[in-house]
């Protein structure tokens, strides 16, 4: 039987995958720049989402980072792309609820946290919860999803 490829159209990035992209120390690998720099720059993806649990759990490394200088540079650059994200000009699409906007609703964060006592045995954190819920909504969309992870649990949503 022949293989059918599956034409991905946009791409969900994980908490893992930003570590590697800012090359957060203690959080990355230097050989997997090269990786994470050319799927950054896949200029055949219509969209980059990055769900609002994903930018809290990204920031809470972002603070971490022990040297002071290093730890403010990238600071700095994160909320430079988030500022122009959320002005349409940035690179990601931010998404928070389950309809079309960024406001992050009682609502969202009601079904979050039903999902995340539904999931508590699977060990998935809320940012996990959250990416798994986009590409359940991007694909009733008619969506084909990549998922930007080195966690091979959500990879293994792409598709």
């Amino acid at each position: 039987m022949d293989s059918v490829s599956v034409v991905i159209d946009c791409a969900i990035l994980d908490t893992s995958w930003l570590l590697e992209l800012y090359q957060v120390p203690g959080h990355s690998r230097e050989d997997r720049l090269d990786e994470v720099t050319a799927e950054a720059g896949d200029r055949s993806l219509d969209d980059l989402f990055l769900t609002v649990p994903v930018i809290f759990e990204f920031a809470n490394h972002l603070v971490r980072v022990k040297d002071g200088n290093r730890r403010r540079q990238l600071i700095e650059r994160y909320c430079t792309s988030l500022t122009e994200s959320l002005n349409d000009d940035g690179p990601w699409t931010v998404v928070a609820d389950t309809g079309e906007g960024i406001l992050l609703r009682a609502e969202t964060l009601i079904e979050l946290a039903e999902s995340f006592v539904r999931g508590s045995g699977t060990g998935d954190s809320l940012a996990d919860i959250s990416v798994i819920d986009l590409v359940g909504r991007l694909r009733q969309r008619g969506r084909k999803v990549l998922v930007l992870s080195f966690d091979p649990k959500l990879v293994a949503y792409s598709g």
